[in-house]
Order: C-alpha cells, then sequence, then structure tokens
C-alpha cells in the first residue's frame, strides 16, 4: 500500500476520532463490554442462530435489562432518600434538630453546642453551612453534578448503541483481525492482543465478581441494623472498593452511626467485616483472581487497576490491567530475544 495513502488514511482517522471525541467514553464502555461478552454472546449465536433474526439485537436487550435494573433501585433509592430528607427539612423549620446526647461528653461541650445551634438545628442550616465551605459556589456545583449526569446518560446510550454493532459485527472482526495485525506489524503482534483480550475479561470477572460478593457480605449487618439505603451502600462499597479508601470512607459513616443510636453489637460486626473485605477480599483474593486470569504478578495488576483508574477514569479499572498484561509480554518477548541474540553472538 502506497506510503502516502497510509498517512492520508491515518489523519482522516485521527481527524474522526477528534470530532466524535464527545462521544468516546461510550464507545470505549461498548467496546469493553462487546470483548467481556463476546464469548457468551458467540456461544448462544451458535446455538440459537437458527432461531434467531437478529440475535446481537436481543443480546443487547437482555443488556439493557441487566443493566437498567440495579439502575433504576439506585434510583428508586435516592429519590426516596431526597424525599425524606425534604419531608424531614419541612417539619423542621424552627430548628428542632436536637444536639446528639453524646456532644456532652466531648471536650469544649459548651462550644460545640453553641456551634451546633447555629449552624445545623435549623433545617436551613446545613445547607447555608455548605454554601459557606464551598466559597458561595454551592449552585454551581449542582450544576455542574446536572450537566455531568446528562453527560453520562448520553454516554450510556452511545455505550448501548456501540455494544450492538460491535456484537452484530464481531465476528467479522474475529475473523479478519489476525490477519491484518500480522499484515501491519507482526505473528506476535497477534499473541499479544490477545494476551490483552484475555486480561481484559479477567479484570471483569474480578471486578465485578468479586465486587459483588464483598458488596453483599459489608449489606447483611447494614440492612439487619436498619439502616436506611444499607443495601445500596454495600453494594456501593464493594463495588467501587478498587477505588483506594473509597471502601471505608463509605462504610465508616455507618459503623458510628450505629454506634451513636446504641447499636453497639451492629457496629462492632460491621467493623470486623470491613476489616474481613477490605484487607482479605479487597487487596488479596481479588488481585490475585485477576493475576491468574491475566498471568501478571498481582502487584503489577493492583498498580494497573489504580494507575488506569487515575490517568483514564472508571473506564481504566479494565483497561489498566490489559494495558499492564500486554506490556509485560511485549517486554518478556524483547528480553528472549535479547538472550537468544546474546547466545548466537557467543557462539
Amino acid at each position: 500500500m502506497n506510503n502516502r495513502y497510509l498517512a492520508f488514511a491515518v489523519a482522516f482517522l485521527l481527524l474522526t476520532a477528534w470530532m466524535l471525541r464527545a462521544f468516546v467514553p461510550g464507545i470505549v464502555w461498548g467496546a469493553v463490554f462487546a470483548i467481556s461478552l463476546w464469548p457468551l454472546f458467540d456461544q448462544l449465536n451458535r446455538r440459537f442462530a437458527r432461531r434467531l433474526r437478529n440475535p446481537a439485537l436481543l443480546f443487547s436487550a437482555m443488556f439493557l435489562i441487566v443493566f437498567l435494573l440495579p439502575l433504576a433501585y439506585v434510583v428508586y433509592d435516592l429519590v426516596d432518600l431526597y424525599r425524606a430528607g425534604t419531608l424531614f427539612m419541612t417539619k423542621n423549620q424552627e430548628g428542632i434538630i436536637p444536639v446528639p446526647a453524646f456532644v456532652e461528653h466531648l471536650p469544649f461541650a459548651t462550644k460545640v453546642d453553641a456551634l451546633w445551634e447555629e449552624y445545623v438545628a435549623h433545617s436551613s442550616g446545613p445547607l447555608e453551612t455548605l454554601n459557606l465551605l464551598s466559597n458561595k459556589q454551592l449552585g454551581t456545583w449542582l450544576s455542574s453534578a446536572a450537566l455531568q449526569v446528562s453527560s453520562a446518560l448520553v454516554s450510556a446510550l452511545c455505550m448501548l448503541v456501540s455494544l450492538y454493532f460491535m456484537l452484530k459485527n464481531g465476528a467479522y472482526v474475529r475473523d479478519h483481525y489476525a490477519a491484518t495485525l500480522t499484515h501491519w506489524f507482526s505473528e506476535k503482534s497477534v499473541g499479544i492482543v490477545n494476551r490483552g483480550v484475555a486480561a481484559l475479561r479477567g479484570t471483569i470477572n474480578g471486578v465485578i465478581l468479586i465486587g459483588l460478593v464483598e458488596g453483599a457480605l459489608l449489606a447483611i449487618p447494614l440492612v439487619l441494623a436498619g439502616v436506611k439505603s444499607g443495601l445500596l451502600l454495600g453494594l456501593a462499597a464493594g463495588l467501587l472498593g478498587v477505588i483506594p479508601l473509597v471502601m471505608p470512607a463509605l462504610i465508616i459513616p455507618g459503623i458510628l452511626y450505629l454506634y451513636l443510636e446504641g447499636q453497639v453489637g451492629y457496629a462492632a460486626t460491621m467493623s470486623l467485616d470491613l476489616l474481613l473485605v477490605w484487607v482479605v477480599f479487597e487487596n488479596i483474593i481479588k488481585p490475585s483472581l485477576i493475576s491468574n486470569s491475566v498471568k501478571v504478578n498481582p502487584f503489577l495488576i493492583l498498580l494497573g487497576l489504580i494507575g488506569g483508574l487515575q490517568v483514564l477514569g472508571p473506564v481504566g479499572l479494565f483497561i489498566g490491567p490489559a494495558i499492564v498484561s500486554m506490556s509485560a509480554g511485549m517486554a518478556q518477548d524483547l528480553l528472549i530475544r535479547a538472550d537468544t541474540t546474546q547466545a548466537s553472538d557467543t557462539s
């Protein structure tokens, strides 16, 4: 192929990517889920191909249902929390939010009591305090949050559409990607890409499946203790636990709430549960499970998870370990090649 045409094609591909940059997150998420779900889709497609006209559409619809059910529960729970909070604020316009009993046992209890009465006791107090702490930017923050929510909805729609077309045309990519990589790069590049795909699937299984187990373990004591939205809180802590310190940041306030409410037994159980899940499951079992699929040192996997999240955002949780795995495979090939070259020179 003419090198000028190659440069021309690359330039237009880059131009297209720049033009569609607002939709890139959704397309990347669609690719991540398409790659991870392809073995299941391919197996179902082969078994029911004669009965289904458009298996990609059916599979995408099933994914949408599975995706929307937890999301609908989260929205319902948040709306319920908002309704309960609004009702509480409405009933406490005259400043009836009492000072907690534990305040009188604190040092400088009189000053703490006065601060509570000024900034917390009245229903408008917490909002005014937040506005002061944010340098009177609370309204701007809320507007920015609304824009982010709308952007997330657009990305979710783009993800679903991308998932459908990637599944529909996945067979063509599967049949031609190896020849394409071999033509432009080398045969070794096919093995590296396959390694990255296996790492991506192993990471998704590890992060999501172990995250659901962790969330269930954290949610059980909260639900039994009657904590509002305990199930949502536990699942969120489990799925987001790979982000450093997010799990204890979500669970420790619940533990303090149980302790201050006098449910010391549940608070102690929750503390032990958090210690078990955070130390054992999150920092030992999850990296080990992912490393068995990725075939890379668990420490490198942990760095890939955190680094990918920091650089690429949430999707980096899955792409990061895949990049680390591919880099490790290429480094291993280079070291083997260097050893072979040195041995041939010696002989």
